[in-house]
């Protein structure tokens, strides 16, 4: 499966499901993960995910244009929301 979701369910025999988690599972399994890992998780979510990733991207000079459609986002102001002040945005820092 090369397109879809990111997180989806496995069940025991290894099937991926088609569609994504519920949004409150994501949240309930990473703060399992960074447990089992010894980080306090507990202020982290599925959106620190996404804020973090268009942070990374932004400071790895994505453009404006890329990380919205990678990420879906329709308008800028949404993807600026997300993006750390001290990062430059891609093609918007120019």
């Amino acid at each position: 499966m090369q397109k879809g979701p990111v997180f989806r369910a496995i069940d025991r025999w290894g099937h991926i499901a088609l569609e994504g988690l519920n949004p409150n599972s994501v949240s309930r399994l990473l703060r399992m993960a960074f447990a089992r890992n010894g980080v306090d998780g507990e202020s982290l979510s599925g959106h620190s995910l996404r804020r973090g990733f268009a942070t990374w991207a932004s400071r790895n000079e994505w453009g404006t244009k890329a990380l919205m459609d990678y990420v879906g986002w329709k308008d800028v102001q949404s993807a600026l929301r997300y993006v750390d002040t001290d990062a430059p945005f891609g093609d918007l820092a120019r």
